[in-house]
């Protein structure tokens, strides 16, 4: 039992990547001329949604646990709000194989954060465990970006902030989540709060810049996008249930294997060809045995 109880968590923290890829992939598969924008605000509309229902028919509500909410509803503002709008911001300027590896540096920020202020503990070996998941993810990740490649000589250095901005809001979204999931909050509707928080300001900011009248997609593209707002309403509940059960350091790292999830899913749904260079082949490598180490040697 207590080895269940051990791997459980572990578990959860992988199958929330995977529900994140799923929802990258839909989106890569299904989006055919509706913007990165149409994207964002439908999947978060759906997260809402799904996510409201399931919590007021499984779990008790009660609105003056309101306050316990905070923690999630600032996270919510954090991620994936602030970091995929630095994400998509320094895509444009930088290239997409810029910033992915800059912005998968997450996981350390989250580390170190938890080191600080949360009073956890990582062995060397669990250290060591969590930079070759955040080094296989970036080799992995950047992959990703290979076609459309731009030179850092040729941008402004101070562009480089963005995607920065971005792994530093991924990070402190999750310390908010680790600090507010353990107040008691259950991983529902924790989930529930942070996808409204991350709507809420998204749809301000639409409606202040007059973004909405660019918000459309075909009826094709409207399936793959509640698809896609299901799975990318599961990730965080699982995440929750993971951080419910183990220390934010083991957690944080396993949570950030996405890239290898969306590589292995589309070679097998899109027969996606050549993506095993000897690059991805090194990432995958090195995610996998930092995966091993953190979670056999992660805490002290």
């Amino acid at each position: 039992m207590d080895e269940l109880n051990a791997t459980l968590p572990i578990g959860l923290a992988l199958l929330s990547s995977v529900m994140f890829a799923l929802t990258f992939l839909l989106v890569r598969v299904g989006v055919k001329s509706a913007s990165s924008a149409t994207a964002l605000w439908i999947t978060l509309s759906i997260n809402v949604l799904f996510l409201w229902v399931w919590s007021l028919l499984t779990q008790e509500v009660h609105l003056r646990d309101w306050w316990q909410w905070r923690y999630f509803f600032l996270s919510g503002m954090f991620a994936p709000l602030l970091g995929r709008l630095f994400q998509f911001q320094g895509m444009a300027r930088l290239g997409a194989n810029i910033t992915t590896p800059l912005t998968l540096t997450h996981p350390v920020i989250s580390v170190i954060l938890a080191i600080a202020f949360l009073d956890e503990r990582i062995t060397p070996l669990g250290f060591l465990g969590a930079l070759l998941v955040v080094m296989g993810s970036v080799a992995v990740g950047a992959e990703g970006g290979r076609n459309d490649t731009r030179s850092l000589a040729r941008v402004p250095r101070r562009y480089l902030l963005l995607p920065a901005a971005a792994a530093l809001s991924y990070g402190i979204s999750i310390v908010l989540r680790k600090v507010g999931i353990d107040i008691g909050a259950d991983p529902i509707t924790a989930a529930a709060v942070t996808c409204t928080s991350s709507w809420l300001f998204a749809t301000l900011y639409f409606l202040l810049s007059g973004s909405f009248a660019s918000i459309r997609c075909s009826r094709n593209e409207f399936g793959y996008f509640v698809l896609a707002g299901v799975f990318s309403a599961l990730g965080p509940v699982l995440l929750y249930a993971a951080l419910q059960h183990q220390d934010l350091v083991v957690v944080a790292p396993l949570a950030s294997t996405t890239p290898l999830f969306v590589l292995l899913m589309s070679y097998i749904f899109l027969r996606a060809d050549e993506i095993f260079t000897r690059q991805v082949i090194a990432g995958t490598v090195a995610t996998v045995s930092g995966v091993v180490l953190v979670t056999a040697y992660g805490l002290a």
